[in-house]
């Protein structure tokens, strides 16, 4: 579970150009929550995201498990979070083949592992077959050569490879035509349901918001201004969703 306590964002503190972004901002993520989350652009979604990763200062505290991450090492943090970003180039390193990326991604690593190296693309090779994008007749492939579908995909199995507790998926399907983005959707589903990790997905298309997750939040000026989930959220349409939210969206964000 993940407790994010009275966060607090000020970006140009004390200038002309100072910005509260979260004001004494509190959110559970409860075990099991898949949550898509929506908003117009200076919501703060993006904003929510860098504070759990520590990319950004803030005060207050986010907790894992009970424990206090606010202090942890950008590394140490990266073994507890995952993160697939919409650049499907992100997460990965472009120059390096498939399998070079994977090596990147073995969960462990000892003295032994050269010797077991064989073995782990082998398993790899096998698990990104249910995939079926080819990405196993790829692995001498550099990442940047690979379609956005399955750029994507192996940056999701890289991103989940090593367990970690909790996955921020970053508008990670916008920049996908449609029918890629519903291919990677449902390897994410997959996945999220497989590892049993709580999730949370930034995205302003409310038709994926609608269909995947259990849970579904609104942000507005750094609030948490709708929040549903259980029956609830499987029975939301998109027609009754906007007549409570419209003023919430931007004209992008409905449209699409």
């Amino acid at each position: 579970m993940v407790e994010i306590q009275d966060l607090n964002v000020i970006f140009n503190k004390n200038t002309s150009l100072e910005k509260v972004v979260f004001s004494s901002f509190s959110l559970t993520i409860h075990d099991g929550d898949f949550i898509c989350v929506l908003g117009t652009n200076g919501s703060g979604k993006t904003t929510l995201f860098n504070a759990l990763i520590g990319r950004i200062p803030y005060t207050g505290k986010i907790l894992l498990n009970g424990k206090d991450i606010s202090k942890y090492k950008t590394y140490k943090r990266a073994k507890e979070i995952g993160i697939v970003y919409q650049d499907p180039l992100l997460g990965t390193a472009p120059n390096l083949t498939v399998e070079e990326n994977l090596l990147l991604a073995k969960k462990e690593s000892s003295i032994f592992f050269y010797h077991d190296k064989k073995k782990y693309l082998s398993e790899c090779k096998e698990y990104l077959k249910k995939f079926e994008l080819k990405l196993e007749d790829n692995f001498k492939t550099p990442i940047q050569e690979l379609s956005g579908g399955m750029r994507q995909a192996l940056t999701l199995f890289m991103a989940t490879n090593k367990d970690p507790k909790v996955l921020l998926l970053d508008e990670h399907v916008a920049a996908l035509n449609p029918t890629t983005a519903e291919k990677v959707m449902h390897i994410t589903n997959e996945i999220i349901q497989e590892k049993k990790m709580e999730t949370l997905m930034i995205t302003h298309n409310i038709d994926v918001a609608l269909k995947y997750g259990n849970r579904l939040i609104i942000l507005d000026e750094g609030k948490v201004v709708f929040d549903v989930s259980g029956k609830e959220k499987e029975e939301l349409t998109r027609e009754v969703l906007l007549s409570k939210n419209y003023h919430h969206f931007s004209d992008s964000t409905v449209l699409s």
